[in-house]
């Protein structure tokens, strides 16, 4: 007895009474047939739709060669192709994508493009509000004390010997160096002055 002939598709025919006698069985295997042959007509088209020609440069016309260089971020290809934005995620942001809709997606893309976009106007303002700390506020006119307008008035105000040098601000050292030499000058002897520092005691 000659064997069964193949069917075009490459498989044994199905027998009848193992139809009937496994009835599961059967409808499990002809849905896997139809899912391998699904897979292979899907697998052809996608060769055929997702082609990987390139235009040459010298072959491509001026709009082509203008979107090629407005694409030079690979925006515009993301912003058109889901697989383009997938491919550039790591993998789990990869696995998480499944879960985004194409509407949540492009959403994504935009907000980031606004945020680079009013980056340079928030950094602009905040450098519009941080140089207004170098002007005074406008403030009412204070009475003239003896400790204020410093610009016109000496500084008396320490008391004591230190008046003798009131054109000195309080920490102004190289200033009272000069003060201290011109009363040694004049023969003054004030403590602390003509003895060594290792023989002092304190700030002088």
């Amino acid at each position: 007895q000659a064997p069964p002939k193949r069917a075009r598709t490459g498989h044994p025919p199905l027998d009848l009474a193992h139809l009937l006698a496994h009835p599961i069985a059967a409808l499990e295997m002809a849905l896997l047939r139809r899912a391998v042959g699904l897979g292979v007509i899907g697998a052809r088209l996608g060769a055929r739709a997702s082609s990987t020609a390139v235009v040459s440069s010298s072959a491509e016309s001026m709009s082509q060669k203008a979107w090629r260089w407005l694409d030079i971020t690979g925006f515009l290809t993301k912003w058109h192709s889901r697989r383009a934005w997938i491919l550039d995620l790591d993998p789990p942001s990869r696995a998480a994508s499944m879960m985004m809709t194409e509407y949540e997606r492009r959403l994504l893309l935009w907000l980031t493009w606004m945020n680079f976009f009013f980056m340079p106007i928030s950094l602009w303002y905040w450098y519009g509000q941080f140089t207004h700390l170098s002007a005074k506020p406008p403030i009412p006119l204070m009475p003239e004390y003896q400790y204020m307008n410093g610009r016109k008035r000496d500084f008396g105000f320490h008391g004591g010997r230190w008046s003798d040098c009131k054109e000195c601000r309080w920490l102004e050292f190289e200033c009272k160096k000069i003060c201290f030499d011109r009363l040694r000058e004049q023969g003054r002897e004030i403590k602390g002055l003509r003895a060594p520092r290792s023989q002092t005691f304190g700030f002088h």
